[in-house]
C-alpha cells in the first residue's frame, strides 16, 4: 500500500471529428446485425417493450444467478441466520412472484447479514436485502415494495438487457478502432469511444429504476399491498441518507457507495413519479370493486417479526461502539479520537471527522518474520519516504510508528502510520490522516488512540454481545432523547432514532406507540 495514490496521467487523446467516431461505431453496429443476433431481440412479458438481452437466454440468467450468489454472500457478510424471519420474508417475496410474468426462475429471497441499508437481485430470480434494511422498514407493505421492485429487475431482465448493450458497444468500438487506425488515426480514440460507450451504458439504469418502481407497483399491488408504502419507504431511504452523509462527514446528498440511494438512485422525481402510480392503481383498483381499506399495510405484523432482530454489526465482524472497536473474535479493541465516527466493513475500519482527519484500520494479508519496525519500512511502506521510526511497546506487542506526508485531491496531508505486531506474525495497522496544516493538532489525539490498543481476555470477549433491535410500547413519560441513547451513533443518536421510527424532526412521541429501540 503506498501512501500517495497519484500516478502520472494518461497522455491527451488526440481530437477526433464526430463524423469519422460515428463511422467507427456505425461499422461495428452493422456488424452485430449481420452476425444474426437481432435473433435475441423479442418482447420482454413484463415491461411489454422490445429487449435487447445479447445472446443470453432464461437458462443462462439462471446459471448467471447461480454462478454469483456465493460471491454476494461473501461480500455482505453471509446469509443472517434466523429461521423464523427468513420464512416470513421468503413468504412475502413468493407471495409477489406469484404475480411474475416469468414463471420459469426459481426465485430465492435471502437476508443479508449486514447493517448496510440495501437490496439487490441477481439474474435468473436471486434476490437479497439486507438487514439493516428490515430494520429501516415499518411495514410488511414497505418490505413487499422492495422486493417487488427487485423482482422487476428479474422479470424485466435489466441484467442481460445490460449486458447486451455492452455487447453492441465493445463489438461496435472494436470494429471502429480497427477502420480508424487503417485510415491512419490516432490510438487515443479507443479511451475516447470507450469513456463514451460507458456513460450511455450507465445512462441505462435510470431507466430500469423507473421501470421497476412500475412493475413492482404492479406486483405489490396485485398481492393486495398499498402501493403508497412504496412511497412512503422512499421518504424514509431519503431521510436516511441525508442522515448516513452527516454521520460520515459528507455533503447532504451524498452517500456510501454501498448504501441502496447509490446502487438505486432515489430522487425526488422519482418519488413524485411513484406516488402518480400509486394513485392510478389504486383508483383502478376501486373501479374494479377492491377499496381503500382492502390494501395491506402490515404494520404490526411486521414490527412483531423482526423484533429481536440483530442491529448493527455482527460481533464476528467485530463492533463498533461509540468511538470504540471491539473485535471479541481477535479479541483486542482501541478507541479513536474524541467526535470521529467509525465505520465498519469485511477488510477495514475507517473513521471520519467533520475537520476532514481520517482513520483506517486494518491487518496485513500476510506473515513476516522480524521486528514492526521493518516491516513498516520495508513492507507497507516501502516506497514511501517515512520520517522520525520510532520504536514502541504497546500492550507488550512489538510496535512501530512514522510519518509521511502525502496528497489527496482535497490536498496535501499529514499521514502518521502505526502498526503492531500479533503473536502470528501478522500486523495490525493504523493510517491517521491529516490536513497537514492541521498536523499539530492532530499529534496528541492520534498518539492516544493508537497506544489504546489492547488485548482482550477470554472472559471479556465473551462479555460481548449483538445489539438487538426491540419492539416496544410507548410510556406517557418516554422521549425521544432517552430512547435514543443506546443507539451507537453519538451525536446523532435522536436524529437515526426518529428515521428509524418515522417521526418527523420535532414530532412527539405518542403514548401507546409501537416504537424500534435497541438494547445491548
Amino acid at each position: 500500500m503506498h501512501f500517495d495514490p497519484h500516478s502520472p496521467l494518461a497522455p491527451h487523446p488526440s481530437k477526433l471529428n464526430r463524423r469519422q467516431l460515428l463511422a467507427g461505431l456505425a461499422s461495428g453496429a452493422a456488424l452485430v446485425g449481420a452476425g444474426g443476433t437481432a435473433g435475441c431481440v423479442a418482447t420482454n412479458a413484463a415491461s411489454g417493450r422490445d429487449s435487447f438481452t445479447g445472446f443470453q437466454s432464461i437458462k443462462d440468467d439462471i446459471a448467471e444467478g447461480q454462478a454469483n450468489h456465493p460471491k454476494i454472500l461473501k461480500a455482505f457478510g453471509g446469509a443472517y441466520e434466523h429461521a423464523r424471519l427468513n420464512k416470513y420474508v421468503a413468504g412475502i417475496g413468493n407471495a409477489l412472484a406469484q404475480h411474475a410474468e416469468y414463471q420459469q426462475y426459481p426465485y430465492r429471497f435471502t437476508i443479508l447479514n449486514t447493517p448496510i441499508v440495501n437490496a439487490l437481485a441477481l439474474p435468473g430470480g436471486y434476490i437479497y436485502v439486507t438487514r439493516g434494511l428490515l430494520a429501516l422498514a415499518s411495514s410488511e407493505a414497505e418490505l413487499a415494495g422492495v422486493l417487488s421492485h427487485e423482482l422487476a429487475h428479474v422479470t424485466a431482465r435489466h441484467g442481460a438487457e445490460s449486458r447486451g448493450a455492452q455487447q453492441v458497444a465493445q463489438i461496435g468500438l472494436l470494429l471502429g478502432a480497427i477502420g480508424l487506425s487503417a485510415a491512419g488515426l490516432p490510438s487515443g480514440l479507443m479511451q475516447l469511444g470507450q469513456t463514451a460507450a460507458l456513460a450511455a451504458i450507465k445512462g441505462y439504469s435510470r431507466e430500469h429504476e423507473l421501470e421497476a418502481d412500475t412493475l413492482g407497483i404492479r406486483y405489490m399491488s396485485r398481492a393486495g399491498y398499498d402501493p403508497d408504502a412504496m412511497v412512503s419507504f422512499l421518504a424514509s431511504l431519503r431521510a436516511h441518507s441525508k442522515v448516513e452523509a452527516q454521520l460520515q462527514g459528507l455533503p447532504a446528498g451524498e452517500v456510501d457507495e454501498f448504501n441502496i440511494m447509490a446502487t438505486h438512485p432515489r430522487t425526488v422525481e422519482r418519488v413524485r413519479q411513484a406516488q402518480k402510480l400509486a394513485a392510478t392503481t389504486k383508483r383502478h383498483a376501486e373501479k374494479g370493486g377492491r377499496t381503500k381499506s382492502g390494501r395491506r399495510w402490515g404494520k404490526d405484523k411486521y414490527l412483531t417479526q423482526i423484533d429481536g432482530m440483530m442491529f448493527g454489526d455482527d460481533p464476528r465482524q467485530g463492533l463498533i461502539q461509540g468511538r470504540r472497536f471491539v473485535h471479541p473474535g481477535l479479541r483486542f479493541e482501541f478507541r479513536a479520537p474524541k467526535d470521529f465516527i467509525l465505520r465498519n466493513s469485511a477488510k477495514r475500519v475507517t473513521g471520519q471527522h467533520a475537520s476532514g482527519a481520517a482513520i483506517v484500520f486494518d491487518m496485513s494479508a500476510v506473515m513476516r518474520r522480524g521486528p514492526a519496525a521493518d516491516y513498516l519500512e520495508f513492507g507497507w511502506a516501502a516506497n514511501t519516504r517515512l520520517h522520525d521510526m520510532e520504536r514502541l511497546t504497546i500492550d507488550g506487542q512489538d510496535a512501530a510508528t512514522a510519518w509521511a506526508e502525502g496528497q489527496n485531491q482535497s490536498g496535501p496531508r499529514h499521514i502518521r502510520a502505526l502498526v503492531i505486531r500479533r503473536a502470528d506474525g501478522r500486523f495490525y495497522r493504523f493510517m491517521y490522516i491529516a490536513p497537514l496544516a492541521q498536523a499539530g493538532r492532530w499529534e496528541g489525539p492520534f498518539r492516544r488512540s493508537g497506544l489504546s490498543f489492547r488485548q482482550l481476555d477470554a472472559q471479556s470477549a465473551a462479555r460481548i454481545r449483538a445489539q438487538r433491535l426491540l419492539v416496544v410500547t410507548a410510556r406517557p413519560d418516554d422521549t425521544v432523547a432517552r430512547l435514543a441513547k443506546t443507539l451507537p451513533f453519538g451525536r446523532f443518536n435522536e436524529a437515526w432514532f426518529r428515521v428509524l421510527n418515522d417521526l418527523g424532526p420535532h414530532q412527539a412521541i405518542n403514548a401507546k406507540q409501537r416504537l424500534k429501540v435497541i438494547a445491548n
